[in-house]
């Protein structure tokens, strides 16, 4: 048994990674957050000695979170915070320098779950990028071991709005529910995409690894976006209204939102400028050939290590007939 703690615990993909902890069976699991509920029920770890499940933190001061870390004896921290802001950029980088002061954490694990963040402009146009970098140059500063997971696109997004998601909604490629696809670039792309769920597990799984590779992939499936539009439509039943968004509309953030996205955008802090640039820089990431993960160099594949013992990922083709089959 080890001592896990995942600041985001409470949050979206958070909650999936601490199920899937506590599904092993093998170890004791905090979620840290800013708010304590108002009910947190006891559970009991592999040992069988109660404990209160959720640790309040103060993300801005380095000593408190250093004690509340050292004090439970957190062995591995699993990140899922959503460190697409400043803020919570900086709430990242204090917990990897008390993690690393703590004395007994041993293992981090940043919020990554999607590519390689250290690529470059000219293939992956993303500005938020930097709040990943500067949380890899802080851990790798560190003693402690790390790895850094990469899932691709999250498949939850291609059944929007049948599947039940603790996702923020996001539609990006296709929008079955509005028969509409927007192809970035020409469609030859390779896209790696894993179900959310599947990536909770397999994270789960990695910490029974005698030694965490510094990049661990996590993929369902990798088709080309011409191969994802095909296989929609086939299991769909019928066409759907298809358009390739260049290269150049893309970058410029020019493209018309998909149907399901013109609803969402005040769910976004930015409105729909930031929903609308969100969705372009995606867009050309994934033209530009960032979401293709089976040629990341140095890589240590986790599937096939870990697949007997966890299961195989869902396909996309059976993802796809789960929730859309005619």
């Amino acid at each position: 048994m080890v001592v896990v703690a995942v600041p985001g615990g409470l949050g979206d993909f958070g909650r999936l990674v601490v199920d899937a902890l506590l599904e092993t069976g093998k170890h004791e699991v905090y979620s840290l957050t800013r708010k304590m509920p108002v009910q947190v029920e006891k559970r009991r770890n592999p040992e069988g000695r109660e404990y209160f499940p959720v640790i309040e933190v103060e993300y801005a001061n380095v000593a408190q979170l250093t004690k509340a870390l050292a004090s439970h004896k957190v062995h591995t921290v699993v990140s899922t915070l959503n460190v697409d802001f400043q803020s919570v950029s900086d709430a990242q980088l204090n917990l990897i320098e008390a993690a690393a002061a703590a004395g007994c954490v041993k293992r981090f694990a940043p919020s990554e779950y999607n590519i390689d963040y250290d690529l470059d402009d000219h293939i992956l146009p993303y500005p938020e990028k930097r709040f990943h970098v500067a949380a890899r140059r802080a851990v790798e500063k560190t003693q402690l071991e790390y790895t850094y997971f990469y899932s691709g696109m999250f498949m939850d997004y291609f059944a929007l709005p049948r599947i039940q998601t603790h996702m923020r909604h996001l539609y990006t490629v296709l929008d079955i529910e509005h028969n509409e696809a927007a192809i970035p670039g020409n469609g030859e792309a390779a896209m790696a995409m894993t179900f959310t769920k599947d990536v909770a597990k397999f994270v789960a799984g990695s910490l029974d690894l005698e030694k965490w590779p510094k990049v661990s992939l996590i993929v369902g499936s990798e088709p080309t976006v011409n191969e994802l539009v095909k296989l929609a439509e086939s299991i769909r039943g019928s066409k759907l209204d298809v358009r390739y968004d260049s290269l150049e509309s893309l970058k410029s953030h020019e493209v018309r939102l998909l149907e399901g996205n013109e609803a969402i955008g005040d769910k976004f802090q930015g409105g729909r400028d930031q929903l609308k640039a969100l969705v372009c820089d995606l867009g050309a990431s994934i033209a530009l050939g960032a979401y293709h993960l089976s040629k990341v160099a140095d890589a240590v594949n986790l599937v096939p290590l870990l697949e007997d013992k966890i299961g195989a990922p869902v396909r996309i083709d059976q993802f796809l007939g789960q929730y859309w089959s005619s």
